[in-house]
């Protein structure tokens, strides 16, 4: 075999396989209270039954969050202030873009 079609067929299967590696874009929201408007400070979590938690994120000034690199699977959506549990969600995750929002009261 060719060298240079050696290389070539190695580059292309480690191109391949990069590809099905990567995940898709992110899951992302907005913490929103209904008395305060958006909230920042707060600790979001991603939990999946078999994978255990994501680490967390915190949300911005403006409510902001997101995870990046998530695969695809059922997950708990957490909020929580210090150790307190505000908001618990289940989000079915298939990929693409995912936007998240968090209710509180």
């Amino acid at each position: 075999m060719n060298s240079r079609v050696f290389v070539l067929v190695i580059v292309a299967v480690i191109a391949c396989g990069g590809m099905r590696a990567q995940t898709g874009p992110p899951i992302y929201g907005q913490v929103i209270s209904q008395s305060r408007g958006p909230v920042g400070g707060l600790t979001v979590s991603l939990v999946h039954p078999t994978f255990g938690r994501s680490t967390p994120v915190f949300s911005q000034a403006n409510g902001a969050y997101f995870f990046s690199n998530v695969p695809p699977g059922q997950y708990y959506v957490e909020a929580y202030w210090g150790n307190t549990l505000l908001y618990r969600g289940v989000v079915n995750y298939i990929g693409g873009s995912l936007a998240v929002n968090i209710p509180l009261p």
